[in-house]
Parts: C-alpha cells; sequence; structure tokens
C-alpha cells in the first residue's frame, strides 16, 4: 500500500474533479484533500461543454463552486500555502467564498493567494450598465472580506467600470499584491489610471483601457504590459521605478504627436527588455532605421528582437505614396555605441539591401553583440507572402552561406545564424 506522501503527490496531479470523485468513491483517499497544501480550484471545470453558456447553466456551475468550500473547511486545521480561485462575479456565491478563503489566510501560512474573477454576462450584449454593476459587485466583494485581500498576491479582473476612488482603494489595501491584471477595466471613458503607491510590493501590471497609466511610485514594479487601441502619448508615465526591466506596449498609431523614447524612457534605469508592437500602422511607412532610436534610448538592453511583417493582409491603415511619407531622420550621438546588446533576433528575414545594411549597423553600434539570429518570414494563406528564405525579387536563390559571410564581413566575433 502506498503511503499518504505519494498519494498526495498524485493528488496533485489530478484536477478537482478527479480528486472529489476519488476520494468520495475510496476509503483509501478520502482523508487526502483534507492534508493539501496546494489548492487550484478553477469554476471551468464545473461547466458544461457546449459552445455557448446560459446563465442557469452558470448558476448552476457556481452553485457546485461555492460548495468546495467545503473542502476548504477540511483543510483550515492547518496550513494553506498555495491558493488560486477562478470563479465568476455571482453576487450569491461571493460571501460563501470570501468566508472560506477567509478562514484559511486567518491561520497566516499562505503564501500565494490568486483571484481569477471573471464576468457572468455569457448569454448577455456587452452594457455599459453591466460593467458598472460588475464594478460596483467587485467592489462590494472587496469591502466584505477586507483580511482576504490583505493577502492577494495575484488578481486578474475583467470588463469592470471602476469609480476614481476605487484603484487607490484596491491597492492600499491589497499590500501583498505582485501580479494585477486588469483586461478591459476602466474608470470611465478616456479615463486615467495614477497609481502612487510607495509600499506597493506590485511586481507585474498589465491593462489594455487606461488611455494612460501614470506610475508615480511603485518602486518594487518589474514589467508591465500595455495593449491598448488608442491611447494618449505617451501611455505610460513613468516615475519612481527603479526596478522596472520589461515594458510591452501593443497600439495602433494613428497620428499621435511625437514621442522621443529618450525622454520618455529616462526614468527607466534597468531596462533589459521593450516590446513596441503597432499593428502594422503608419510607423511601418519608415525603414528600420527608427528603431535605432531604442538602443539609443535603452542602454541596459540585452536582447532586442524585431519582426517586420510585409503581408498585403495585415495592413489596415491605408497605402501612402513615396511623396506623402513624412521624413525621418535618426539623430544620434556622434560616438554613440551600444555596450550592453548581445542579441539581435529579426523575423522576417529577406535578403535585401535596406536590411543588411541595417544589420551592419547594428552590428558597428552594438559593440558587445554576440549572435545575430535571422528567420524566414512564415506563408501567408491571405496574400502572396510566401515564407521561401534565400529569393530576391528577382526570383534568383541567394546562397545563405554567402548571406552570413556578408554579413559578418570585420565582425568575426558575431555568430550569425540563419534560419
Amino acid at each position: 500500500m502506498l503511503p499518504d506522501d505519494i498519494l498526495l503527490q498524485i493528488m496533485y496531479h489530478l484536477n478537482l474533479r478527479t480528486q472529489i470523485l476519488t476520494s468520495t468513491l475510496s476509503t483509501r483517499w478520502r482523508h487526502l484533500p483534507s492534508m493539501l497544501t496546494d489548492l487550484i480550484i478553477n469554476v471551468d471545470e464545473f461547466l458544461p461543454r457546449t459552445e455557448t453558456l446560459t446563465t442557469d447553466q452558470l448558476k448552476k456551475s457556481m452553485d457546485v463552486y461555492a460548495e468546495t468550500r467545503r473542502l476548504l473547511a477540511s483543510t483550515s486545521h492547518h496550513a494553506i500555502k498555495v491558493l488560486c480561485l477562478s470563479f465568476y462575479l455571482t453576487d450569491p456565491h461571493l460571501q460563501a467564498i470570501g468566508s472560506a478563503v477567509s478562514s484559511i489566510v486567518e491561520h497566516g501560512d499562505t503564501k500565494l493567494l490568486e483571484f481569477n474573477m471573471m464576468a457572468d454576462w455569457h448569454d448577455l450584449d456587452y452594457k455599459l450598465e453591466a460593467s458598472v454593476q460588475l464594478g460596483q459587485r467587485f467592489m462590494a466583494f472587496f469591502g466584505s472580506c477586507p483580511s482576504v485581500f490583505r493577502w492577494l498576491t495575484s488578481l486578474y479582473i475583467e470588463n469592470l467600470r471602476f469609480n476614481e476612488s476605487d484603484m487607490s482603494s484596491l491597492l492600499d489595501a491589497c499590500d501583498q499584491l505582485r501580479f494585477l491584471s486588469m483586461r478591459s477595466c476602466d474608470c470611465g471613458p478616456r479615463s486615467v489610471l495614477k497609481i502612487d503607491a510607495p509600499r506597493s510590493q506590485l511586481m507585474e501590471l498589465v491593462f489594455n483601457m487606461f488611455i494612460r497609466v501614470e506610475l508615480i511610485q511603485v518602486p518594487k514594479l518589474m514589467h508591465v504590459v500595455c495593449d491598448i487601441l488608442v491611447f494618449e502619448s505617451p501611455a505610460i508615465v513613468f516615475g519612481h521605478v527603479l526596478l522596472l526591466h520589461d515594458i510591452s506596449l501593443s497600439s495602433m498609431i494613428m497620428n499621435q504627436p511625437p514621442l522621443m523614447l529618450s525622454n520618455w524612457l529616462s526614468n527607466v534605469r534597468s531596462l533589459s527588455t521593450l516590446t513596441l508592437d503597432f499593428e502594422n500602422w503608419e510607423i511601418w511607412i519608415h525603414n528600420l532605421e527608427w528603431t535605432l532610436y531604442l538602443l539609443e534610448a535603452a542602454p541596459s538592453l540585452k536582447n532586442f528582437f524585431l519582426k517586420v511583417q510585409r503581408h498585403k493582409c495585415a495592413r489596415v491603415c491605408k497605402v501612402i505614396d513615396d511623396q506623402q511619407r513624412t521624413s525621418l531622420q535618426w539623430k544620434a550621438s556622434s560616438d554613440f555605441r551600444h555596450h550592453s546588446l548581445n542579441l539581435l533576433d529579426i523575423e522576417g528575414f529577406e535578403v535585401e539591401y535596406k536590411l543588411m545594411k541595417y544589420i551592419r549597423h547594428v552590428m558597428k553600434l552594438a559593440e558587445q553583440l554576440k549572435m545575430i539570429c535571422l528567420q524566414h518570414k512564415e506563408p501567408c494563406d491571405g496574400c502572396d507572402a510566401n515564407g521561401r528564405l534565400g529569393f530576391n525579387s528577382s526570383g534568383s536563390e541567394i546562397d545563405t552561406d554567402l548571406t552570413r559571410d556578408i554579413l559578418a564581413q570585420g565582425f568575426s566575433a558575431v555568430e550569425i545564424i540563419i534560419v
């Protein structure tokens, strides 16, 4: 007969439904749920496998989900170190969930507490009133169990509209919060989120609806993800963010005023990873020379990933004639050199003069460059773009080794990989 510690390891690899079923049917396994120290409970495990989900089905699933508080109650005599809960913001069930979690965290031994809270409108059309109501419901839940939110380390929320003071109240109360994701959340039309939390433990922030986020004081923040359709320039204002090293910004550029990257990133002294995605909008009417601004603005950057896309089907903006293109000149310091860049990775590589010249230029600027990885473009079913590496515009095949030799001339210390 296997000992309890081996059976527990097996149980950790089972989903919740199987755990409950096994412990119900087997007397040997019956006591094991009360010995678990890591619990992951996801409402999706109780949902019917249908393409559409009605309100009644959702309610029944949350009824079953709320009953899992008995599982939490059975573990209340010992520490739960990891507790991850995914559930819908359905009003009748939040109090039961909050009460069950409160009985767990009061032991003081919980190291990771995660809430993934989803909107409950599967059979409804999106309405502004619904997001306002959901925001009010969330804040009522927050106010009813403050001890739970004090222990919260990760929070995922979506489709909520808050009052202006709600976010500061939430961040002040969640003093253990390290990860915050707010998808389709805001405080009203064209709202700005200001975070001034000098004692915050927040390390990662994800948002996509606020037109601008001002990070006034977030001393432990390390990673920011902004995925927004349209933003005010700049989308993120950096204040006291000494540990911030990873920034990801995705947006359509539609007639925003010029942004001086060196000024924008001047307070981000530890930047090592910068991801920019402009959704094929007008930034791409310029050559790749504009990306050299990034190197000058981010002297600590170690890895530089660039995706070049020429697919006609991906162009959502109108074609601009050469005569109409805005002139962009790179004005770097005459003695500018980058002393940290180790990797240049280009996806969508083709053997063409402008791209080859650009790569050689980066090689001259980046004195510590060790590797260049060039990946061919992927074929596309939506247009005539193909994925054949080594063909120039006239259709003649280019020798990959020759391409590598041309790029490496004078830079023997740089490894060039073409895939």
